[in-house]
């Protein structure tokens, strides 16, 4: 057979020097025998290869940009050329010339000598037939309209009798037998396994299989917006059904025979084939047509074959009719016109039409056709090679069923390099239809083909109820089971149409017919019988295919600018998806670039590009066939002239994928500005960005076509753009691994946190404590003694090291609300700590604290003290001696570190330490009511005596304690509390009573904490008494004395109105509901200032963290995002899901920066680039072997060491005071400090969050240019 067609080249050279002369009307025979290469017999035709390359369309100067003069010429054909019609750019496009209406109007005169004063025009030679006038044209108009019929085959045969057969016994219509007494010689189509295309598609399907599992199980879980990750992955499975029908055709390779030839090499046929070649036209020049019809007359036949070349001319062009009898004359034979059909109204195919009306003469009535009649169809544009027919007719000798030789097509005005529309289509021709010929399935593509006529006649000649006659054929062959065989090999040339509008019309049309005849109930491949299920399912793969472009290239297009505008991403990005989305685009190029040839991925590539240029087209074409009747509506429709054809042409086809590029080329600079300034969500918008940059490639290269040019600049920049976008896609998929959000588990971030708490113990440690604090041993175990501590207390053992700028002294008010706000989060959130396995560690991280507490009161009896008032240690150790100390804490005693106690009585008024005292007691005792009842009672009975001393006398316990103005406390106290300025009341320094640490835990107010502590008794109590005479007049009391602190927004150990509103929110939504209103409001309004920043108080560093000026470190962040979560579980009316799904987003934010988001770990012992310098002696002094030996050889040089702290101090959230993203990992900064209050934010939120609904991906969804904080878009 020859060498594979992919090996054919050709030079265009070849058809130019030809063009002039080879078909010519005056060319004698011996001119014709000086033939090019493409045209000769000899072996060099099998080496040919096709050259796509061809000059620029339009006149050019040495740069190859176009002149002015070039312009107008394109102006002047749009304004000329009719769709079926010759002009500059599309000299014809034969497979057009039926589809722009059968309006009988002759050819439009127009200046001939405008076109060929330009030597340079490489298609002036292709024109002639439109220099005759319409004068000229009318002299033989009646003569044109006569009927010019075909004689019928047998006309010439004696007695009108085919020798293959005995009149009296004519075969039935169909297979016809040419073996001995007539039996059937039954093609058997033999195949081979192509390993490499194997190997590729069961990969893919493979990956396919895992890609889906991934995308249903880890990357639907969108919230809200769980339909659209639907519909995206619904339309990627769509678009994975494509590829897998593609894929069939690499399985199977066909296996072919060498063709039989005789002694001089000469192919030989069994039967003496006659050739019946029809050339259907009908305004094409006569240029074009008198090349097809003499290059059909001047192959080379088998010997023993014949042929008869049929020009239908549906135009009734006398010129050509002319030609043909005077071709005739030369020739003596062979060439027949054929004209004067009746048009049918409401036709649908005209090309269908014209060729039948020949072919119903040529084989009359029912009479049995041999089967050594063939017809080969050209379209008018296509030139036939020399050795067309001995490339193709040896293959029907394969079998009498061999009803079909189908060969590919080739253009020679194509530049493979800049194919923007794939007219190469190899795709089809190099890979579709070599795996069709494998399998068995008939693809038909309207030219360049043989078919038996007895075959084509029980078809019933070609289809004309379609527009894709050529389509409804082969199915039909197939029905009628026979075969066809495919022959790789470029046998003909023929001419791409170039104009824009020609081209989108011609796609427009496959693609309304193949919907015309898969809708169609007589004729789809769903309904029709005779075919397999298989071949069903392939013939619905065509229009299967233009559905899928039709809906995946807009969704391509619309995912990244809804993502940059709207803020919504169809998939949850993982490392999951990540890893899905690698691998299955891996396989999907495998298989979509499976290739022969080194070239062929570019070639391949524009089959992409055509698809996203066209997808609009069809959206149209699916749309007509849709509303039409299913299909049965679709008509020709009459192309627009003129001017109006013009503005038709370029609004109809680029308005939409202009609009595409422009909205595209916006987003992207709105994206690219954003991830410069700092997005909120990076990781989907720097996807989007690439995303759009591929997506810009089509649109773009389409209108660098349309009007830039189509020569050496295109492309340039198809190979730029076929770069870019290998490289954008790569670059995709680089960026879902270096930019998914980390999956942070809050379960291991509860542990953590509250292991943390373990390290700063004191005292005798319990047993059981985990392994990250093994370095820790029992320490301040001599904090006992009458003696020492006065006042009834004998022991003040244990709690933790306060910590923060006061390392190990043990401040009281910062413990007790560390220790409520644990026992408030084990209540809020049973499951987050459950989940996490953490509700043990958590209880006993309470148990420590409620046990020390216990230990810092006493009843005072002293004398003149009312009844009822309590001594309270607020302090034990000495910040003096801490403050000059670094070492380890284990080992020391009372000679080498005193740790002396300090206490106020309530009878002094300290209502703020009793307070939260009293709410530490009754919120421990509600989490161990169950697990330690009599521990429980007691905690109970505690809360009740020193919420009541609290109240007794109201005050605050470091109201009697002057500071010195350096002091930033005092300072604040005097310029916010008191309202004057710090210079009217500086005192003068004070020893502050020999090392207590008041000056850093100063006290602002008390009413917030008689608050806190009766609501804490109420919800214990259930006391009504507690909420009428506590909470309704300590609420007043704070609104009306102490409210100017509220407008900082702080929650800390010193401010805990907001914290009360919260719980009284809580405790009201289920035991007073119509008192639940004033306290949700206050809630949303403070959460909403932190939360969207209203008000201007809070700010937002470029990675998220919220930061309040007035409450700058971390922990305080943190404690709001715990109120927040704690808020958002509240199942109360007055809180919709939308705003707890809000709150519980905005505290994942707040807790993901800490723990990584912010570009770094700001916990120690947690995550990628933890802090290793954090300010705790225990963690930066290195071990000394001995626990009962001191620490002093530690020293301040530790301190100062650069070197990373020997210890790993575990879930130490530093407390980075400054607005910023950066943390200076430094031991000797204040940014390096940790401290309980800091610190108890993370474990309890991070609790909260475990329990809570929805993922961080769903609340990433709904940051865009239009809702860049959702959280705080709609009403609160």
């Amino acid at each position: 057979m020859g060498e594979p067609y992919s090996d054919r080249r050709y030079d265009q050279k070849d058809f130019d020097a030809s063009s002039s002369d080879l078909f010519s009307e005056s060319s004698s025979s011996r001119e014709r025998d000086h033939t090019p290469a493409e045209y000769s017999g000899s072996e060099e035709a099998d080496s040919r290869r096709f050259n796509h390359g061809r000059a620029p369309s339009y006149p050019t100067d040495k740069g190859g940009r176009r002149d002015a003069l070039g312009i107008l010429l394109r102006l002047a054909e749009a304004l000329e050329m009719d769709e079926g019609g010759v002009g500059v750019g599309d000299a014809g496009g034969a497979p057009d010339s039926y589809y722009g209406g059968y309006e009988d109007e002759k050819m439009r005169q127009y200046d001939p000598d405008l076109l060929n004063s330009f030597d340079s025009n490489p298609k002036r030679h292709l024109n002639y037939a439109a220099r005759y006038s319409r004068s000229e044209s009318l002299v033989d108009e009646e003569d044109a309209m006569l009927s010019h019929e075909a004689q019928p085959w047998n006309a010439d045969l004696e007695g009108g009798h085919d020798p293959f057969w005995d009149s009296e016994d004519a075969p039935p219509a169909g297979v016809v037998g040419t073996g001995e007494q007539g039996e059937v010689k039954r093609f058997k189509r033999q195949t081979r396994i192509n390993w490499s295309g194997c190997t590729v598609m069961f990969a893919y399907f493979g990956v396919l299989c895992f890609y889906l599992y991934i995308r249903v199980s880890k990357t639907l879980d969108l919230g809200q917006y769980f339909w659209y990750g639907i519909i995206v992955l619904i339309v990627e499975i769509m678009g994975a059904s494509t590829t897998l029908l593609y894929g069939v055709n690499l399985l199977l390779h066909p296996v072919y025979h060498p063709v039989p030839r005789d002694e001089s090499g000469k192919p030989m046929v069994a039967l003496a084939y006659h050739v019946r070649v029809l050339v259907p036209c009908y305004k094409e020049s006569l240029e074009i047509l008198a090349r097809t019809c003499s290059a059909a007359l001047e192959a080379v036949l088998p010997e023993g074959c014949t042929r008869s070349v049929y020009l239908c001319d549906d135009g009734g062009d006398s010129t050509k009719r002319k030609w043909v009898q005077s071709k005739a004359a030369e020739k003596g034979c062979c060439i027949y016109y054929v004209s004067g059909r009746k048009r049918s109204p409401g036709e649908m195919n005209g090309k269908s039409a014209n060729l039948n009306h020949c072919l119903k003469m040529l084989y009359p009535g029912d009479r049995a056709v041999p089967p050594n009649e063939l017809v080969c169809i050209f379209d008018a544009d296509q030139v036939a090679n020399k050795d067309f027919y001995t490339k193709t007719l040896p293959l029907f000798d394969a079998g009498d069923d061999v009803g079909m030789v189908l060969s590919p097509q080739a253009f020679y005005n194509l530049n493979q390099r800049a194919d923007i529309f794939n007219h190469s289509n190899i795709h089809f021709w190099e890979y579709a239809q070599h795996g069709y010929d494998a399998i068995g399935f008939i693809s038909c593509t309207g030219t360049n083909f043989l078919i038996r006529a007895n075959a084509f006649k029980q078809a019933g000649w070609s289809p004309e109820y379609t527009l894709t006659e050529d389509y409804m054929l082969g199915m039909v062959l197939k029905q009628q089971k026979w075969h066809c065989r495919y022959v790789e090999e470029y046998l003909a040339v023929g001419e791409a149409p170039e104009q824009v509008r020609n081209c989108f019309q011609q796609r427009s049309r496959w693609c309304k017919g193949h919907f015309q005849i898969v809708l169609s109930r007589r004729y789809s491949p769903m309904t029709i019988r005779g075919l397999s299920p298989f071949m069903r399912i392939m013939y619905c793969s065509g229009v299967w295919s233009y559905v899928v472009g039709a809906i995946t290239t807009p969704l391509f297009i619309i995912i990244p600018l809804l993502t940059i505008w709207a803020g919504i991403f169809p998939i949850v990005i993982s490392w999951w998806a990540a890893l899905a989305l690698t691998i299955y685009y891996i396989a999907q190029s495998l298989v979509l670039n499976y290739s022969k040839k080194w070239w062929h991925p570019e070639a391949l590539w524009f089959a992409n590009i055509s698809n996203m240029i066209l997808w609009f087209t069809y959206v149209k074409g699916a749309w007509r066939a849709l509303t039409g009747k299913f299909g049965a509506g679709i008509t020709f429709k009459t192309t627009i002239k003129g001017a109006g054809r013009l503005l038709d042409s370029v609004l109809g086809d680029l308005w939409m994928p202009g609009a595409c590029f422009v909205l595209s080329l916006v987003s992207l600079i709105y994206g690219i500005r954003e991830l410069i300034h700092g997005a909120t969500v990076v990781t989907t918008l720097t996807i989007s960005v690439v995303w759009i940059v591929y997506s810009m490639i089509p649109p773009y290269l389409l209108i660098h076509y349309t009007w830039i040019g189509r020569g050496t600049t295109l492309q340039f920049m198809c190979r730029v753009a076929f770069v870019l976008s290998f490289a954008t896609s790569i670059a995709a998929m680089l960026l879902l691994w270096a930019v998914y959000p980390k999956d942070y588990d809050f379960g291991a971030s509860t542990k953590v946190g509250l292991d943390f708490y373990e390290s700063q113990m004191v005292g005798t440690l319990p047993p059981g404590l985990s392994n990250d604090v093994s370095y820790r041993g029992d320490a301040f175990t001599y904090e006992t003694g009458e003696a020492l501590l006065g006042k009834g207390f004998g022991d003040v053992t244990g709690g933790w090291c306060t910590g923060d700028q006061v390392g190990c002294v043990k401040m009281t008010q910062p413990t007790a609300v560390v220790t409520a706000f644990l026992a408030w989060s084990l209540l809020a959130f049973p499951a987050g700590y459950n989940s996490g396995g953490n509700t043990a560690q958590a209880q006993e991280a309470v148990r420590w604290g409620a046990t020390y507490l216990m230990k810092l009161w006493r009843p005072d009896t002293a004398p003149g003290v009312p009844a009822g008032a309590v001594n309270i240690i607020y302090q034990v150790g000495s910040w003096s001696l801490e403050s000059q100390y670094w070492g380890i804490y284990e080992g020391l005693d009372a000679t080498s570190m005193p740790r002396p106690a300090y206490n106020v009585s309530t009878a002094d008024g300290a209502s703020d330490l009793a307070g939260d005292m009293a709410a530490a007691f009754a919120a421990s005792a509600l989490v161990l009511r169950e697990s330690d009842p009599a521990f429980a009672a007691q905690l109970t009975t505690a809360a009740v005596t020193l919420y009541q001393a609290a109240a007794q006398v109201q005050g605050s316990y470091t109201a009697g304690f002057t500071y010195s103005c350096t002091s930033f406390f005092a300072k604040n106290l005097i310029g916010v509390e008191r309202n004057q300025t710090a210079a009217q009341l500086c005192p003068a320094p004070q020893d502050y009573e020999g090392g207590s640490a008041l000056v850093a835990y100063n006290s602002t107010s008390f009413y917030d904490d008689l608050l806190w502590s009766s609501a804490w008794l109420w919800q214990l109590t259930g006391e009504q008494g507690y909420y009428d005479n506590g909470v309704n007049v300590y609420y007043s009391l704070h609104l009306d004395k102490e409210d100017d602190l509220d407008a900082q927004l702080i929650t800390d150990w010193d401010n805990l109105f907001w914290a009360s509103n919260v719980l009284l929110a809580n405790l009201t939504s289920s035991k007073l509901p119509s008192e639940a209103g004033s306290f949700h409001q206050a809630t949303q309004s403070f959460l909403k200032q932190w939360v969207c920043g209203a008000g201007g108080t809070v700010k937002y560093t470029n990675k998220g963290r919220a930061f309040n000026p007035h409450a700058p470190t971390i922990g305080d962040s943190l404690n709001t995002a715990f109120i927040s979560a704690v808020y958002a579980s509240i199942p109360s009316p007055q809180i919709g899901t939308a705003l707890q799904f809000r709150l519980n987003c905005w505290s994942r934010s707040q807790v993901r920066y800490v723990l990584g988001d912010a570009g770094r770990s700001l916990v120690s012992g947690w995550g990628k680039k933890a802090p290793t310098h954090v300010q705790d002696k225990e963690a930066a002094c290195p071990s000394i072997g001995t626990l009962s030996k001191t620490a002093a050889v530690c020293g301040v040089q530790s301190l100062n060491s650069t070197a990373p702290n020997p210890r790993t101090l575990p879930g130490g959230v530093v407390t980075l005071a400054q607005f910023t993203d950066q943390l200076i990992d430094d031991r000797t900064l204040n940014s390096s400090r940790v401290g309980i209050m800091n610190n108890v934010g993370l474990p309890t939120t991070s609790a909260g969050l475990n329990q809570a609904s929805g993922t961080w991906e769903q609340c990433l969804q709904g940051y865009g240019q239009f809702t860049k904080n959702r959280i705080c878009s709609g009403s609160w």
